[in-house]
């Protein structure tokens, strides 16, 4: 049987960007959201990553890796992996969409859509979701990838509700497990580590091309 205990790290990783940043909203907290630590630094109307992305100049820097070092998400391709980005449809997609005015997370669920072949209107799904739902926190590229499995899990298993949620449950599950295991969920500790648009580039593909091996999976055919 699963050991159900969760880890420090995934416990950390999985809280509001708020909580870590100050661990005393963890108790009973009267604030309305909109008074959270982030919300006047990021303007859930900019788009365009890196430019919207990494526009903050504020720096935030709570520890969030507890289970020793992880590899991150924007360093150099090994030559194995630069081989599968070379070949995969989505990874190549979203590097031709960077600095169109787009999110991370339009960036990542636009990519998907092109690979799925499902309508671009969808996209509008994405909207709220950039620069971390516009407050630093979840990452675009995993919410856009998320948002994507939901889709593609729907339109498979159009009148089956109950396996189009145990299908996108499990993409979601194993997306979110390679996540954590290479880095932070959230937009304002990731940000501060791109040293450049190539930098930029190489997350878009790295994140791109493991939901597209992840759709693959689940989803032959």
């Amino acid at each position: 049987m699963k050991d159900s205990r969760l880890s420090r790290r995934a416990f950390v990783g999985v809280l509001p960007l708020t909580v870590l940043l100050d661990p005393s909203r963890l108790a009973a907290d009267p604030s309305p959201p909109e008074a959270g630590l982030l919300s006047a630094s990021y303007d859930p109307g900019q788009a365009g990553c890196p430019g919207a992305c990494l526009a903050s100049s504020q720096e935030v820097s709570p520890q969030t890796d507890q289970d020793g070092p992880r590899p991150g998400f924007n360093g150099e391709f090994t030559p194995e992996e630069a081989e599968r980005v070379s070949a995969s449809p989505m990874a190549r997609e979203i590097a031709s969409l960077q600095g169109r005015g787009l999110s991370c997370a339009e960036m990542s669920l636009l990519a998907a859509l092109r690979f799925l072949g499902l309508p671009e209107s969808h996209l509008g799904a994405a909207g709220v979701f950039g620069g971390g739902v516009g407050k630093g926190d979840l990452c675009g590229f995993l919410t856009g990838s998320l948002i994507a499995f939901g889709l593609a899990a729907s339109a498979r298993y159009a009148t089956d509700r109950a396996e189009m949620r145990r299908v996108a449950r499990a993409m979601s599950n194993e997306y979110w497990d390679w996540w954590l295991s290479r880095g932070d969920l959230h937009c304002a500790i990731l940000r501060p580590t791109y040293e450049g648009s190539e930098d930029f580039v190489r997350m878009a593909q790295r994140t791109a091309l493991k939901a597209e091996e992840v759709l693959r999976a689940t989803l032959p055919g």
